[in-house]
């Protein structure tokens, strides 16, 4: 495995702890389960991850990632 797609593996399970988690909590004390919401959120930690592989990948210097900012 290389080392970028570790690194966007590794943010990708922070985002899913830190965003996915508290939603399901919530959910969980509130007896109404949104699948939209948990997909929403789901989606865009899917977005960090590409986000941050690309970010790896980008040359020593370049900015990376979708915005190359």
């Amino acid at each position: 495995m290389s080392e970028a797609l570790k690194k966007a593996l590794q943010e990708l399970g922070r985002v899913i702890l830190l965003s996915v988690l508290p939603i399901i909590i919530d959910s969980v004390s509130s007896g109404q389960f949104s699948l939209r919401t948990l997909l929403v959120v789901a989606s865009l930690a899917g977005l960090r991850f590409l986000d941050k592989y690309l970010h790896e990948l980008a040359p020593e210097g370049e900015a990376g990632g979708l915005t190359r900012f």
